[in-house]
């Protein structure tokens, strides 16, 4: 297996990889803080903003649209249950008593 090189360096082998890049550093390149080995000072900050960022609760926006979702999701499985039951009906005449599709149906026939 070959020895992977600094990603600074054309000659010293790496030691280990940027917690937050990836590419392999030397041990001249290493810059250990308490959170990983960094191959540079933007490569910690990038790593701390997006920690920060993945803690953050949802936006009101996107809590909106999932509240949105969720009922219009209740609502289509409310719709296909009465559909279900309408069908079913047509099958089962104990059914009838709670086809509420039927007799809204009927009731616009005898009108």
């Amino acid at each position: 297996m070959a020895t992977r090189t600094c990603i600074n360096h054309k000659d010293p082998p790496s030691v280990t990889m940027c917690h937050q890049c990836h590419h392999p550093i030397c041990k001249a390149c290493s810059l250990v803080t308490p959170q990983g080995t960094y191959c540079s000072p933007e490569c910690v900050i990038l790593h701390r903003e997006v920690k920060q960022r993945l803690q953050q609760p949802e936006s009101k926006d996107f809590s909106k649209l999932t509240g949105i979702i969720k009922l219009s999701v209740a609502f289509a499985l409310i719709i296909l249950g009465f559909i279900g039951i309408n069908v079913a009906a047509q099958k089962v005449p104990k059914l009838k008593k709670i086809d509420l599709i039927g007799r809204v149906m009927d009731a616009v026939k005898n009108r």
